[in-house]
């Protein structure tokens, strides 16, 4: 999975290269048919890729547990988008009609003739051209010039008639709610994380099995038997530490007990575990004396196995829980807010999203 990770992120330094080059080599002034976004928004997309890509980096070539990594990840994707957006999202037009770039680099060419009606907001305009449609962002370099020119254009095509405005749709809000579009990328977002932690989640839990080929394989003595919060703590005659996180049914503690008395030699299988706040530990994933186990691989799975399962399925619960509530909330929230206060309005918008 984490060389997994590192792929993405030599994909994510690239697309910041070209925002790099794209960022000095752009003019900031208004550019004569031409609309393209500011070059704010590849600052602050570099920035904050950056900023999370470093410890993405750091972390996938660590032994952290593989959340650290795909957390900071995700938060890096952000700044990728604005990166991306700066790349992609811009608008080239003359006499004839323009030609739109999407966020995906795709290009689609209209004419004005086409143009059949505009949506003018705060924060965007649309241009509808049938079932299509094409946005100009309100900071975008160029952008007021551009609408200008279209409703100029209209005109001119249809003998003075002025460009028909479009009002929204009734949508899951009922039209109470300024740019729905941004809540349903949120709703799918949290959608596809809570997806991507129950994939994991799962692979982990039914399918990442300790065997004698993923593990180390250690001849030790233990001479000191202990349980610490409900864990096996086992050390060595020179002090190393090795833990049994996982027992379950069939598990005898007299008969690990036994073994260590400082002479009787066994055979470990572990994995290293390297603590931020405790001290570092192997963790005993298989345990044997001679040709017999007295712990086998198929018995640590299915404790493991058994634990991992009751943890998957209560955090699973708990963000289903949270996401669940959370849309639900919004959603009635956003469809009747005149029955809310504005202190409940608050806990799911911000100021200016809400039309009363």
């Amino acid at each position: 999975m984490k060389h997994v990770i590192r792929a993405l992120v030599l994909l994510i330094i690239l697309i910041v290269v070209r925002g790099l080059f794209a960022f000095f080599g752009q003019r900031q002034k208004v550019e004569t048919g031409k609309v393209y976004l500011p070059k704010f928004f590849a600052g602050l997309g570099i920035f904050t890729t950056i900023l999370f890509l470093v410890p993405t980096l750091i972390t996938s070539f660590s032994d952290s547990s593989i959340w650290f990594p795909l957390l900071f990840l995700a938060s890096s994707l952000l700044g990728v988008a604005f990166v991306i957006a700066f790349l992609n999202c811009r608008i080239s037009y003359d006499e004839e009609g323009f030609v739109a770039k999407s966020f995906f680099g795709i290009k689609r060419k209209f004419t004005y003739d086409q143009v059949t009606a505009i949506r003018e907001n705060p924060k965007e305009t649309y241009l509808y051209l049938g079932k299509k449609r094409v946005t100009v962002d309100a900071l975008s370099v160029g952008g007021p010039d551009f609408i200008s020119h279209v409703k100029k254009r209209y005109r001119t095509i249809h003998n003075g008639q002025v460009l028909p405005k479009k009002l929204p749709k009734k949508d899951i809000f009922n039209g109470h709610v300024k740019k729905p579009e941004e809540f349903y990328f949120l709703f799918a977002l949290m959608g596809a994380l809570l997806l991507v932690f129950v994939s994991v989640m799962t692979y982990y839990t039914f399918f990442h099995l300790s065997t004698a080929e993923n593990t180390i394989k250690q001849q030790v003595s233990f001479v000191s038997y202990s349980e610490t919060e409900g864990d096996i703590v086992l050390k060595t005659s020179d002090d190393r530490l090795y833990k049994l996180t996982s027992t379950g049914k069939g598990f005898d503690p007299e008969e690990i007990r036994a073994v260590c008395d400082g002479k009787t030699v066994v055979t470990v299988y572990s994995l290293e575990v390297t603590p931020d706040e405790e001290e570092p530990y192997h963790s005993i994933q298989a345990l044997a004396v001679g040709e017999s186990y007295l712990i086998s691989f198929e018995e640590y799975n299915r404790w493991d196995r058994e634990e991992s399962t009751k943890n998957f399925l209560l955090l699973s619960a708990l963000f289903a829980l949270i996401f669940g509530g959370w849309t639900a909330g919004t959603i009635i929230v956003g469809r009747n807010p005149k029955k809310f206060g504005k202190k409940v309005v608050r806990m799911f918008f911000k100021d200016g999203y809400i039309n009363y």
